[in-house]
């Protein structure tokens, strides 16, 4: 359950990192702006992971 959790807060952020590198692989100056989204959906994974407290669950397992 925990490793699910971890891949669907950080889902949109592994989705925006492919779309910046497809964009740049084309050539095209959008990859900046789905770069910095990548970011900032991994920082706000990161801040729903500590939400729901995911890091007091891992040491129970």
């Amino acid at each position: 359950m925990i490793p699910l959790l971890i891949v669907c807060t950080s889902l949109p952020s592994m989705f925006a990192a492919g779309c910046a590198a497809w964009l740049a692989l084309k050539d095209r100056k959008q990859w900046v702006w789905f770069g910095g989204l990548a970011v900032l959906a991994g920082f706000a994974g990161l801040v729903t992971l500590n939400l729901m407290h995911i890091w007091l669950y891992a040491g129970r397992c």
